[in-house]
């Protein structure tokens, strides 16, 4: 396994709210943190050459690790926190998150991740080890997504949103009862992350070409290339975030 540097939590803040400054290393000796899978909150779920999937949790009134972010990462989280961030020789940053917020984390500072609320913490924690694929960035241009990249002024993320970063493509989807989502993109990375469970009709041109799909959330689920359509089967409306970009892949299971 590749050792990974973990993402800023500092990217984790509402865009609706007023933004800290990015905190800047301590003077003297440098802090380096610690890589992604020695702290026991990460749990690796997939991993190739161009990205490592973790599951983050962290239990109420606990903290990360001194996390060394060395690579840009994308979070997804789920149910609505309130947490502290705290760089070397800063003060700690108090910030509410809601259900399903989505931040992108260029690399950065180390920083811990502290727990202030009385349930669990939970993000879906993409880490993109192919510096290519996000080399230019994420840009603010007046876009109803401009919350993920943390650009000033910008509100939060509405129920059908679209961002590019870099060669990354990201959706966010909500489907009423029966509603489809048609996806006919070809890239070769292409999955979708439970924001709610899932309970979706995924047909393709691949067998099964009519694939029912039970997903919890906080989950994800691989689409093959060429075109899909998604079926919310359940009687309540779901959500999920589609991520998809041109690189190695996936291996099957």
């Amino acid at each position: 396994m590749k050792p990974v540097s973990a993402v800023s939590f500092l990217a984790l803040a509402l865009a609706a709210c007023p933004l800290p400054a990015q905190p800047k290393p301590p003077t003297g000796n440098p802090v380096q943190g610690i890589h992604l899978a020695e702290d026991p909150h990460f749990r690796l779920m997939y991993e190739n050459d161009d990205i490592q999937v973790y599951e983050l949790t962290v239990p109420a009134h606990q903290s990360t690790l001194l996390d060394s972010h060395g690579n840009s990462s994308l979070f997804v989280m789920f149910d609505q926190s309130t947490v502290s961030v705290q760089s070397p020789g800063q003060a700690p940053v108090q910030l509410t998150l809601p259900d399903g917020a989505v931040r992108y984390s260029a690399a950065g500072v180390p920083q811990t991740l502290a727990n202030d609320a009385a349930q669990p913490f939970h993000a879906l924690v993409i880490v993109f080890l192919n510096p290519r694929l996000t080399a230019r960035g994420c840009s603010c241009n007046g876009g109803s997504a401009d919350a993920i990249c943390e650009c000033p002024n910008s509100q939060p993320l509405p129920s059908v949103w679209s961002k590019r970063i870099g060669q990354v493509e990201l959706q966010g989807v909500t489907l009423a009862p029966g509603a489809t989502f048609e996806d006919t993109s070809t890239r070769t990375t292409r999955f979708l992350v439970a924001i709610t469970p899932l309970d979706i009709l995924d047909s393709s041109i691949h067998e099964p070409k009519n694939l029912k799909v039970l997903l919890p959330k906080g989950r994800f689920h691989w689409l093959s290339p060429g075109p899909h359509t998604i079926q919310n089967l359940g009687s309540q409306p779901i959500r999920f975030v589609s991520v998809e970009f041109y690189g190695t892949e996936r291996e099957d299971d």
